[in-house]
């Protein structure tokens, strides 16, 4: 069977068991990848191609399926144009055969009507409302511990628990920003001394007990000093992923070379997990 993919979907039955798939490949983007539901996510697998391809890296690329299984075909035409193909391939008196199940456009931003439809079908959609609903809770079991004047952050060889933060509520223009500035700057405080204490595991433990109170006096007033929802979202979104609102702020702090202080209010307990 010979199936191909460019402005529509076309098949032919070339006496072949093996099912031969034909895209249009733009920059070397386009083929045919297995899909496996994997929980919330899909376990993507893209099969071995021959490209016929200019310099450019468009052209035609030939791809042969060998197993029944659930397949995306990508077509793509043109640095704005792509397709993308559905098909569940079965076997059938020794021979593979293809049922298309959809074929979505693709748009940036946007799920497909059939990758939606098949998500439903498989389980992922369920999956990944419980996963959220599940960050939710633990989201907000961060803010309310934070608010309530204390963190635990935990990291393979170390573990740290800071008490007696006076935290002020958050200004918001409404309840739905309260909710989730809540959550973003408890997590962000979160993912902060995570990173701090990923760091400790690989430094003398004296170095580390004489540094940290520093650190966490710096973010104590830090806290205290930024008290609007818009500064933890905006200034969330514009953060450097890798270092975060807090780690971007305290790398600041310390090029200006301000002073840092411990603060004698709060309570820090470090806990080594090895010897």
């Amino acid at each position: 069977m010979r199936m191909r993919l460019t402005h529509e979907v076309e098949q032919e039955d070339d006496g072949e068991r093996a099912l031969k798939v034909e895209v249009s490949v733009h920059q070397r983007r386009g083929g045919v990848a297995e899909l496996q539901p994997a929980g919330a996510e899909w376990h993507v697998r893209w099969l071995r191609e021959e490209a016929d391809l200019n310099r450019q890296g468009n052209g035609t690329a030939t791809v042969q399926v060998a197993a029944p299984g659930l397949y995306r075909v990508r077509s793509v035409a043109s640095a704005r144009r792509a397709r993308n193909a559905y098909v569940e391939v079965t076997e059938v008196d020794g021979a593979l055969r293809a049922t298309v199940l959809g074929v979505d456009e693709e748009e940036p931003r946007t799920v497909g009507a059939t990758l939606q439809a098949l998500e439903a079908r498989l389980g992922i959609t369920e999956a990944r409302a419980a996963r959220a609903a599940e960050a939710s809770r633990r989201g907000e079991a961060l803010a309310d511990a934070l608010e309530a004047g204390s963190v635990r952050v935990s990291v393979p060889l170390v573990a740290l628990t800071l008490e007696g933060l006076d935290v002020p509520p958050l200004q918001a223009a409404s309840d739905k920003q309260l909710a989730y500035a809540r959550v973003v700057r408890a997590r962000a405080v979160h993912d902060f001394l995570g990173r701090l204490l990923e760091r400790a595991g690989k430094l003398p433990r004296a170095t580390v007990e004489e540094q940290l109170p520093l650190v966490a006096g710096w973010l104590h007033g830090h806290l205290r000093a930024h008290s609007t929802s818009r500064y933890w979202l905006d200034e969330t979104v514009r953060a450097d992923p890798e270092l975060g609102v807090l780690g971007e702020a305290y790398r600041k702090h310390r090029a200006a070379k301000a002073p840092l202080a411990e603060d004698t209010s709060l309570h820090m307990d470090l806990e080594w997990t090895c010897d």
